[in-house]
């Protein structure tokens, strides 16, 4: 995706009202259909990155789908000027509940955090009540103003899902902060918190990584060619049928 329209003021403000899903794409069997139903490249198949903006119905599209926003809208603002469009046709019902918006493990969330630059907050315990409970204070602060966006978030039930960070034998239930490798495929705790841990401590832990986190620019052919040769593989859940060409054909 295109940095330069996601990070752009005005889209971020309308985001606010559209609920944004983030694919998985090549991560997930059961979404690749609906994926590949929304957007096909030259080649027919389901390619790395696809965007759309659907109605409620999650079925009407609001403008041209792609592999990326410059395939609908020539420039950031026009796609903000046409979010706040479509936010008249369909006004604020009623307001929605805010869950903690979780990455489906451990894996993908070290791997997202990773290309994100951000920090990975890992609820970690094998009781769901404990998990809930985590989740449920966890969210107000991801959706506060000074957080929202700046952290991903996971879960993990068994001790082996923290075997990337090699805190399988050590950690105890609680939230892990860590920081990701450069390839996402690693990390390095930066905090940790108890299960008994009040909502404070658990804003403490998080702002604490945000503090002390620190990430590199990254260049698509330098962190490439780098992979490489240091032999990094990234093995998705579905086959690769992108071919890796971007295949633009704006409008």
């Amino acid at each position: 995706m295109d940095g330069s329209y996601l990070s752009h003021a005005g889209v971020i403000a309308a985001s606010r009202s559209f609920v944004c899903i983030r694919p998985l794409t090549y991560e997930s069997a059961i979404e690749a259909p609906y994926l590949q139903s929304l957007f096909r490249g030259r080649s027919g198949n389901l390619e790395n990155t696809v965007f759309a903006m659907l109605g409620p119905d999650a079925k009407t599209q609001l403008c041209r789908t792609g592999r990326s926003p410059d395939f609908a809208f020539r420039s950031p603002d026009e796609m903000a000027a046409a979010m706040k469009q479509i936010l008249q046709k369909y006004p604020d019902a009623k307001s929605i509940s805010q869950p903690l918006p979780l990455l489906p493990n451990v894996r993908l969330g070290l791997n997202v955090s990773s290309c994100d630059n951000t920090p990975l907050a890992i609820i970690y315990s094998p009781e769901k009540s404990t998990r809930v409970r985590l989740e449920q204070q966890l969210a107000k602060l991801a959706w506060s103003k000074d957080h929202i966006g700046q952290v991903q978030y996971c879960v993990a039930t068994t001790a082996e899902e923290l075997k990337p960070l090699g805190l399988e034998k050590t950690t105890k239930p609680g939230v892990l902060v860590v920081q990701p490798g450069a390839y996402g495929n690693n990390g390095h705790l930066i905090s940790a918190v108890d299960v008994t841990a009040e909502a404070s401590k658990l804003a403490d832990a998080v702002d604490f990584a945000l503090l002390v986190s620190e990430f590199q620019q990254k260049t698509m052919r330098s962190h490439v060619s780098q992979g490489q040769r240091l032999g990094v593989n990234w093995k998705t859940a579905i086959p690769v049928t992108d071919s890796g060409g971007r295949g633009r054909g704006r409008r």
